[in-house]
């Protein structure tokens, strides 16, 4: 899997949303059984509305209003995440990776648009699968980057971490997913940012972080500098320390 298909585009996210539809439009009969009856049908005429009115606010053909536009993106990622339920229920294996570019693409257009992003559970899931699949430092590097577009994004309600106990919940996925992608991108003025943002976004996880990544390190090739910014942090963040 490659971030260089991942294209920030109304276009391209139209159409891995129009590949993933083909698949469960052509599993039609399991698609009403999980949807009770209902047509999978009235959602891809629905995915083909959205796109196009964001085709137009792309372009500059239409505007919305802060609250208008915040709507309007929030029933893009709500349309994204039955489509997604919908091939996770079928079983649709060959298109989780697709799934996956969809929806760390519609983030990152979404933030770019100036939307609050509240629905981030299929977006933080994205990257991680994009993330956990790449390799190349400078691929590594660009996902870290289009992470921290879409976590400045994020709503105050999900940036406030109310919920601690669910150790899956997506602000903390995401944040996690950008301190990983900075630590494999070995750039050393990226992990330094990054740590700093996770310090103040998830401090209760920084010493568990850093010490796994310091862990990984010592069995890798990794250059001194890379280890040299951990180490000033492990300082910074020592395990059972108040935080």
């Amino acid at each position: 899997m490659s971030t260089y298909v991942l294209v920030i585009e109304n276009n391209a996210i139209s159409d891995l949303a129009l590949e993933v539809t083909q698949a469960v439009l052509a599993n039609t009969e399991d698609a009403e059984t999980v949807m009770e009856g209902q047509s999978p049908l009235a959602l891809a005429q629905a995915l083909s509305d959205f796109f196009q009115i964001a085709g137009a606010l792309e372009a500059g053909a239409a505007h919305l209003e802060q609250d208008e536009l915040d709507e309007l993106c929030a029933y893009g990622l709500d349309l994204l995440d039955r489509l997604a339920f919908l091939v996770r229920k079928i079983e649709i294996m060959d298109k989780r990776d697709t799934v996956a570019r969809m929806f760390a693409a519609m983030g990152v257009w979404v933030a770019r648009r100036g939307a609050t992003i509240d629905n981030l559970e299929g977006v933080a899931d994205g990257f991680g699968m994009i993330v956990n699949a790449t390799s190349a430092t400078d691929e590594l590097r660009t996902l870290c980057e289009l992470m921290e577009e879409v976590i400045q994004a994020v709503s105050v309600r999900l940036q406030l971490d109310e919920d601690r106990g669910d150790a899956w919940r997506p602000w903390r996925v995401i944040n996690l997913n950008a301190g990983i992608a900075a630590t494999r991108s070995l750039d050393p003025a990226l992990m330094e940012r990054t740590f700093e943002n996770m310090g103040r976004r998830l401090p209760y996880d920084m010493p568990a972080f850093l010490a796994d990544g310091m862990h990984q390190a010592a069995f890798q090739s990794v250059p001194d500098t890379v280890k040299d910014v951990m180490r000033r942090h492990m300082e910074r963040w020592p395990a059972n320390a108040p935080h």
